[in-house]
C-alpha cells in the first residue's frame, strides 16, 4: 500500500473532505482541506484489494486505509458509475414552490424511469457550473421516493438523478462496515467534471468565451476502460468497454519467450561480449514490443473515443476533439505513464494528449511528497473530484 499523509500539529483536528473510489483491484483515497477557496492536498492513498467484488474485503481494506490516514471521523464521499444511474434534465417554472417542484420531479421520474419508484433512490439539483450539489442526498433510510433537495427553488433547469437500491445499498453497507462517516454518494462523472475543471485552464477559457471543442478524459483500468467527454467544461457523455487484463511484464515474457529461450539458457556458456550482444538484442526487442503494445492500446482506445464522439448531440456540441487526458491503472508501466503511450494516443486521436493530474493547481500539505503525489495522480481523478464536493448540510 502506498501512503502519503501530512502531519497534524496541535490538539485540534482539521476538517477534511475525503473522496474514495473503488475499482476491481484498488481502493483509492484523497483527503483535501479548503481555505480561502483553495484546496490543499492533505493525503492520498492507494491500497490493493485482496479479492474482487467482495463487500467485506473492500470494507476491511477501506477501514484500514481510513485509520492509517488519520481521517476517521471526517466526511467521506463515495462514487457509483454513471452507467449505474439514470439522469434527466427538466426545465421548471422558477416561481414554483418547493412542494410543486418536488411533485413535478417525482412526476418526471415516474414517466421516465424504466423501473418502479419504490425500487430507486431519487435526488435532484440545480444544473450549475459546478455540479457539487447534485446527488448530494442519494443516501436515505428507506426505498420510498425520498425527500428531495431544497436548493432548486429559485432556478429553472434541474437535473434528476435516480439510482436503483440494489446498486446503492452495497455501497452504504461498505461504509457502515468500514466505520466511516458517509457524507454522500456521487456519480463519477460529476466528480470527474470537478477534477478536470480544477486541474486545467478550462474555467478561464469558458469564462472568456473561447471555443474549446471537445475534451476527452480517458481512464484505462484493469479489464475495462472508459472515456468521458466534456464540452465547454460540462460533462456530456461517457462510454465504457471491456478488454483483456494485460500485465505488461507478463505480456513481454509471453511475447518473447520462444525467441530468447536459447539465448538465456546459453548465456553463461559464451564469452562476455556475446552476453552483451544478447542483452542489446533483448533490450531492442522489448522496446519494439512495448511500442507495439502501446500502438494496439491506442488504436483500440481511439476507436472507442470515435464511437463516443459520434453519439454526442450535434445540436448541442460543436467542434472536434481538441484535447485528451489519460489516466487509470492500465495506462501505467512501472508506475508511470510513459511518453511512448502518450505519443501513440496523440497519433491515434489526432489531438494533444496529456497525463491526467487533478492536483496540478493544488497546494500540498505539510509532509506530503510531491513526487509520490504526481506519480499516483493519474489514478486519483475520481477520488479527488469526490473530495472536492461541498459537504452536505
Amino acid at each position: 500500500m502506498r501512503r502519503i499523509l501530512s502531519e497534524l500539529f496541535g490538539t485540534r483536528r482539521r476538517q477534511y473532505q475525503v473522496g474514495v473510489e473503488f475499482t476491481d483491484t484498488q481502493v483509492r483515497l484523497v483527503s483535501l482541506s479548503k481555505r480561502d477557496g483553495q484546496h490543499r492536498v492533505e493525503g492520498v492513498c492507494i491500497a490493493e484489494l485482496g479479492s474482487l467484488g467482495d463487500i467485506q474485503d473492500i470494507a476491511q481494506c477501506l477501514g484500514h486505509v481510513v485509520k492509517s490516514m488519520g481521517v476517521k471521523g471526517q466526511r467521506v464521499s463515495l462514487a457509483i458509475k454513471s452507467s449505474s444511474a439514470f439522469t434527466k434534465s427538466a426545465m421548471l417554472d422558477a416561481t414554483l414552490s418547493r412542494r410543486e417542484i418536488d411533485d413535478r420531479m417525482l412526476a418526471e421520474a415516474d414517466s421516465a424511469l424504466p423501473y418502479a419508484l419504490d425500487e430507486v433512490y431519487l435526488d435532484y439539483a440545480v444544473v450549475e457550473s459546478n455540479p457539487s450539489g447534485v446527488a448530494s442526498h442519494l443516501i436515505a433510510p428507506s426505498l420510498a421516493p425520498q425527500e428531495l433537495s431544497t436548493h432548486a427553488i429559485a432556478h429553472q433547469k434541474m437535473l434528476l438523478v435516480a439510482c436503483k437500491a440494489d446498486v446503492l445499498d452495497p455501497i452504504v453497507r461498505i461504509a457502515e462496515q468500514a466505520g466511516i462517516r458517509l457524507d454522500a454518494v456521487d456519480l463519477d462523472s460529476f466528480a470527474l467534471e470537478r477534477a478536470l475543471m480544477q486541474s486545467t485552464r478550462l474555467p478561464l477559457q469558458v469564462a472568456t468565451g473561447q471555443s474549446l471543442g471537445v475534451v476527452a478524459l480517458i481512464l484505462l483500468e484493469s479489464g475495462h476502460s472508459c472515456v468521458h467527454l466534456f464540452h465547454n467544461g460540462r460533462h456530456k457523455l461517457h462510454r465504457e468497454w471491456g478488454h483483456e487484463k494485460i500485465d505488461f511484464d507478463s505480456y513481454l515474457k509471453e511475447q518473447f519467450k520462444d525467441q530468447f529461450r536459447d539465448q538465456f539458457r546459453d548465456q553463461f556458456k559464451v564469452k562476455f561480449e556475446a552476453r552483451e550482444e544478447t542483452r542489446v538484442e533483448v533490450t531492442t526487442a522489448i522496446g519494439s514490443g512495448r511500442l507495439g503494445h502501446y500502438r494496439d492500446v491506442a488504436n483500440e482506445t481511439a476507436n472507442q473515443v470515435r464511437t463516443a464522439l459520434s453519439q454526442l448531440p450535434s445540436d448541442e456540441v460543436e467542434g472536434e476533439l481538441s484535447l485528451a487526458y489519460l489516466g487509470g491503472e492500465g495506462a501505467l508501466v512501472s508506475g508511470v505513464i510513459e511518453a511512448g503511450l502518450i505519443n501513440e494516443m496523440a497519433d491515434s486521436l489526432l489531438c494533444e494528449v496529456k497525463s491526467a493530474n487533478p492536483f496540478r493547481r493544488m497546494a500540498l500539505g505539510e509532509g506530503v511528497d510531491p513526487i509520490a503525489v504526481n506519480q499516483d495522480a493519474p489514478l486519483l481523478m475520481v477520488a479527488c473530484g469526490l473530495a472536492m464536493r461541498e459537504a452536505s448540510t
